[in-house]
């Protein structure tokens, strides 16, 4: 079968979400590289996962009693509220919507990878407004604003960003909500540990999306549950383009309606991911030549003295520690470590020194 016969022309085979996972060396893994929350389901989440009995049965076909659960959480209209198998799967159910082959999408890279290559196979054009450079890595309102033309129909911003870890001046947002009529769409996804919820914007402008995820806070990554809150005046569409039941599964969506019973749990482990974050970074920090960006995130960027980071994450690896590298030219000196516990860390930061100072002098 010719590809050219059945594929659709703008979709580039080489142009998926790809991630670099290192040989651990037959070492048991802990996995400091997805972001994941190193604490288990809450109380509530696991007494209902074990009394799960109808995984016969399909789950409300619109998801109301999630969707209820989502909006009660952020002080909205669950008829508002957009679910899906993760946030990949809302911002797809976005995508199908309103992307059109030509339209334009911008965002600010370096950012969230799956942007760039769920868009395109929608066949958009994706726009890049590079970040600032180091340390600040600051969102450019001025480029963005200057981007944005008749066949632009949606700006995109990770804030707090990932994998910069930074959090952008809420004023700058605003300036761009204000300044276009396209929709703008806030990626949200660190929202429990940065202090700050955009919610609010969503519900004061007509062309703002908030997408957010229970996969961090809550520990739910295996469930898969992310979700949005989305314009009113724009719901019939999103509803017709969102699949049935969201794509969210029965004991995911019953995993998550328990999690959001037990907030007072979920946001002290929050805090205690923010304590430790703080912790680590002030460690990594006194390393020679070692710096760790702030973060309003569940994990640090770490810039090494070091020409290509890879080096040491392949060195890191060998001892079953793994964190994730980027090949973007500013973050090519860079490691990002998700926040995990104390034990963790401590292991990290010791293997991390004895190979920082074993590395050569021309890798420096």
């Amino acid at each position: 079968m010719s590809p050219e016969r059945v594929i659709r022309r703008h979709i580039e085979p080489s142009d998926a979400y790809e991630r670099y996972e290192p040989d651990t060396g037959g070492h048991e893994p802990v996995r400091l590289d997805w972001n994941e929350s190193p604490f288990g389901l809450s109380p509530r989440a696991q007494a209902t996962l074990r009394a799960f009995e109808t995984g016969n049965r399909y789950p409300s076909i619109d998801q109301a009693p999630l969707r209820t659960a989502l909006g009660d959480y952020l002080g909205v209209d669950p008829d508002r509220v957009i679910a899906g198998a993760g946030l990949d799967d809302v911002i797809n159910t976005l995508a199908t919507t309103i992307i059109e082959q030509g339209d334009e999408v911008i965002i600010h890279e370096p950012t969230f990878g799956v942007y760039r290559s769920l868009f395109n196979l929608h066949g958009a054009t994706v726009v890049n407004v590079p970040l600032g450079p180091t340390p600040d890595f600051s969102l450019s309102v001025d480029g963005i604003l200057g981007a944005i033309n008749e066949r632009t129909k949606l700006v995109l911003l990770c804030n707090p960003n990932n994998p910069t870890g930074n959090l952008f001046p809420r004023d700058d947002l605003i300036k761009i909500i204000e300044a276009t009529s396209c929709l703008v769409a806030i990626d949200e996804a660190y929202a429990e540990f940065s202090g700050t919820s955009h919610t609010d914007l969503a519900l004061a402008y007509d062309n703002v999306i908030t997408l957010r995820t229970m996969s961090k806070f809550a520990g739910l990554a295996g469930f898969r549950v992310g979700y949005g809150v989305f314009p009113e005046a724009l719901m019939p569409w999103f509803r017709r383009a969102a699949p049935a039941f969201f794509n969210v599964s029965a004991p995911a969506a019953e995993v998550a309606i328990a999690s959001l019973a037990d907030l007072d749990h979920l946001h002290a482990n929050a805090e205690r991911i923010i304590v430790e974050r703080e912790r680590l970074s002030a460690l990594l920090n006194e390393i020679p030549g070692v710096l760790a960006f702030p973060s309003a995130t569940n994990f640090v960027l770490v810039s090494l003295p070091v020409e290509d980071a890879l080096t040491v994450v392949t060195s890191l690896a060998r001892h079953g520690l793994l964190v994730r590298h980027f090949n973007h030219p500013h973050l090519v000196q860079c490691i990002r470590i998700s926040i995990g516990l104390p034990e963790h860390h401590d292991r990290l930061l010791d293997v991390l020194r004895r190979v920082l100072e074993s590395t050569p002098e021309d890798q420096t």
